[in-house]
């Protein structure tokens, strides 16, 4: 029944159309890939190939070209069978076909066909082929058209019908064996014997057809199973697109979040310096209108004699003052043009940054599809193979006629054979395939700002080194002016202030009266346009102002009842928000009292409880909306959020690579583009060095570490001639000044 199966629908699946011409096969050529083509095109094809190979156009396998050109390969006598069937089946459809008879030649209704003639037969003369003794040769060869209508016709009842193959040599003398040194084809016993074929391998077709099925049954079970795997790796290679296209889909998506969230960041920068720029203004116009009001007021109070003369001198005062604080609104226009301008080239890297990452996803992702597609392809190519070889060998097997066999299936074992190799090999690394590489956008942007290798210029606080004065801490203002607090003696602090170009505009010290014989460290942070937040004196706060050189002081208990009643407290490190105007203090514990400006005076808000790792804020930055802790009790740089009483963390920053037996950070300070700097004390085989390093404005990437040759006790930033640059201080009062270049 298979068989029979098989014929009936032989020409929806057995294909007899050459893919060149796109007509019925004519001497078909069998290729090692059991592809067929016409003789006629298949000698175009390889015509245009002068390199001995050449590529089956169907499934691209590599096939060599014999010495013999288009005859060194075999004609699929097996197909021109199943053409020569074809062609009758097309016949028998019409059930009153009226053709020339080819036993009396008239016009007449046929109802046969006869392969020994190679013709058909009207009714009568189908008789006489049965029934004449001299016919005896045509007997077994006819077929009724009426048996191929009712699709009762076999492959095996088709090989009876169909003429033992001739003799190569004597057309005229029937195959009687097969000569296995000459591909098996068909020979008779006297070019056995004598002929050409005389020391040739001969074999009884019978038997080299049964050891060809045996064969090629072997291989078609391999094959059902390498065909099994094809079909398993498309799966699995659909499954892989799926997953690349998730991927890509999630890493840019990602990409984009990041992209978001750092524009958000850098535009809430922009923002907060415009709203700088607006108070700083406002701080001018108050000072102008407070100095303009003492001016007038003591002009007022002169003696009328000297009044033109008076009016004189205090209008050249006020057109001084004027002047002077017009002065000031140009420079705070020009240090917020500084600022944006470096901001706006640090949103210009950003955003070539996020589109390169995007394009290198694109690019990655294209890389692999095309890769997909190939593996797709090969497997497709190979399954196609599969089902050519074995809709081939079944349909042969099914004919169940030996010559055919004998002849047919050395090529496809052939073909089974190469393909069975090619299905063995390791099947490509698909899960590789599934995923891009996505770089990280905080990491990239890192190579936006870096230190200069040398300080650009190295200089002395003279007021500050030839006094003997120790520096503990610097901080840069708003206005651009660099603030440094110190010691003097154990009675004495003191508030340096100088311009952008190290020149002192003013010194004050401040008496610290008696204290307890421990370590206390003058700290200062600017809070406004002329004002800084100072605790110059053990336990007390202070507003400094750099025009009026007032210096309002108050102790901590009379903010905050609450400052000592659980033990002494230290203020270790203060950072303030001009925009928010509140001022943050850390002290000896892991509690950040929080306070507001209310109408020039600092009250208490609440207090910010740090997180558990985090037990003694040394120092501390604003940075965007959280607060970067420096503790050098558990050796931890932290970026701990601000909102609400409960601080969280962030992240913690990583310490630098070559650390010794302990590493604490002691200093911390931010760039405009966010860019966070870090001093580390390091103890390396007894010796103690300071190490600087930088990081990415997220703080989760360690970008560059700079071991110091001197020890540095205040760190800061400062906008200069458009460019900005890091300033570090030495405890002797020796300033370093390293540039921060930005990429281009």
């Amino acid at each position: 029944m298979a068989a029979a199966a098989a014929l009936k629908d032989v020409d929806d699946k057995y294909k007899y159309k050459c893919s060149v011409c796109l007509g019925n096969f004519k001497e078909p050529k069998l290729l090692p890939c059991l592809h067929r083509f016409c003789e006629e095109c298949f000698e175009n094809i390889i015509e245009k190939h002068d390199d001995g190979e050449f590529k089956c156009p169907l499934c691209n396998k590599l096939c060599d070209i014999p010495p013999e050109g288009v005859d060194g390969f075999p004609t699929d006598f097996h197909m021109k069978s199943m053409l020569e069937y074809i062609q009758l089946k097309q016949t028998a459809k019409t059930a009153d076909l009226t053709a020339k008879c080819g036993g009396c030649s008239k016009e007449s209704r046929i109802t046969s066909y006869c392969f020994k003639c190679k013709g058909y037969l009207c009714e009568q003369c189908s008789s006489i082929h049965l029934t004449l003794k001299m016919m005896k040769e045509h007997t077994g060869r006819i077929l009724s058209l009426k048996e191929i209508r009712e699709q009762k016709l076999t492959m095996e009842r088709l090989a009876t019908l169909t003429e033992t193959p001739r003799c190569q040599s004597h057309v005229d003398k029937p195959a009687e064996v097969c000569c296995g040194t000459c591909q098996n084809i068909p020979v008779c016993m006297m070019c056995a014997q004598f002929g050409k074929h005389k020391a040739h391998d001969i074999q009884d077709v019978g038997v080299v057809a049964e050891k060809e099925r045996s064969k090629i049954g072997t291989t078609m079970e391999t094959l059902e199973e390498c065909r099994d795997n094809m079909n398993e790796l498309l799966v699995r290679v659909e499954k892989v697109k799926k997953k690349l296209s998730r991927d890509i889909r999630a890493k840019k998506k990602k990409l984009k979040s990041q992209h978001i969230k750092i524009s958000e960041k850098i535009g809430m920068r922009l923002k907060n310096s415009e709203e700088m720029l607006k108070r700083n203004n406002k701080e001018i116009d108050d000072l102008e209108r407070n100095e303009v009001a003492e001016l007038e007021e003591k002009r007022k109070n002169k003696i009328e004699s000297i009044v033109k003369i008076i009016n004189d001198k205090f209008d050249g005062l006020i057109g001084e003052r004027r002047a002077k604080n017009q002065d000031l609104r140009k420079r705070q226009e020009t240090l917020h043009d500084e600022r944006v301008g470096r901001i706006n080239k640090g949103i210009t890297l950003v955003d070539r940054a996020y589109k390169e990452l995007e394009s290198s996803i694109d690019q990655q992702g294209a890389t692999h599809k095309e890769e997909l597609k190939k593996i797709s392809n090969e497997a497709a190519n190979r399954k196609m193979r599969y089902d050519n070889f074995s809709s081939t060998t079944s349909s042969i097997l099914a004919s169940k006629d030996n010559w055919t066999e004998a002849h047919c299936l050395p090529d496809i074992s052939k073909a089974g054979d190469s393909l069975v190799r090619e299905s063995q090999k390791a099947c490509p690394e698909l899960q590789p395939l599934g995923k891009v590489k996505a770089g990280d956008l905080n990491t990239t942007v890192g190579g936006i700002v870096r230190i200069t290798a040398e300080p650009e210029s190295v200089v002395d606080i003279e007021s500050v080194k030839d006094k003997g004065w120790e520096v503990f801490r610097m901080r840069s203002t708003e206005g651009g002016s660099i603030v440094i607090t110190g010691e003097v003696d154990n009675k004495h602090t003191y508030i340096t202030v100088m311009d952008r170009e190290s020149k002192i505009t003013c010194t004050d010290q401040i008496n610290q009266g008696e204290r307890d014989d421990g370590e206390f460290y003058p700290t200062c942070s600017p809070f406004t346009l002329f004002e800084l937040v100072t605790s110059c004196v053990d336990g007390q706060l202070g507003i400094y102002n750099t025009q009026t050189k007032s210096h309002n002081r108050k102790h901590m208990s009379d903010i905050f009842f609450m400052w000592d009643i659980f033990g002494p407290k230290q203020v270790l490190g203060v950072t303030s928000d001009p925009i928010n105007k509140t001022v943050y203090i850390g002290n000896n514990s892991s509690d950040v009292f929080v306070l507001i400006d209310d109408i020039d005076m600092l009250n208490y808000s609440h207090t910010l409880k740090l997180p558990q790792d985090i037990q003694m804020p040394y120092d501390m930055v604003i940075h965007d909306d959280n607060l970067i802790v420096c503790d050098i009790l558990t050796e931890k740089a932290c970026i701990v959020t601000r909102e609400g009483p409960e601080a969280k963390l962030v992240c913690e920053l990583s310490k630098p690579d070559h650390i010794g037996d302990k590493c604490a950070p002691y200093r911390v300070c931010t760039d405009c583009n966010g860019f966070i700097y870090i001093l580390w004390e390091s103890r390396i085989s007894g010796q103690i060095r300071d190490i600087l390093t930088q990081y990415s404005p997220d703080g989760l990437h360690l970008l560059a570490t700079k071991e110091l040759e001197f020890y540095v006790t205040g760190i800061d930033t400062v906008l200069t001639d458009g460019s900005e640059k890091l300033l570090l201080v030495t405890t002797k009062g020796r300033l370093y000044t390293y540039g921060l270049d930005m990429g281009t």
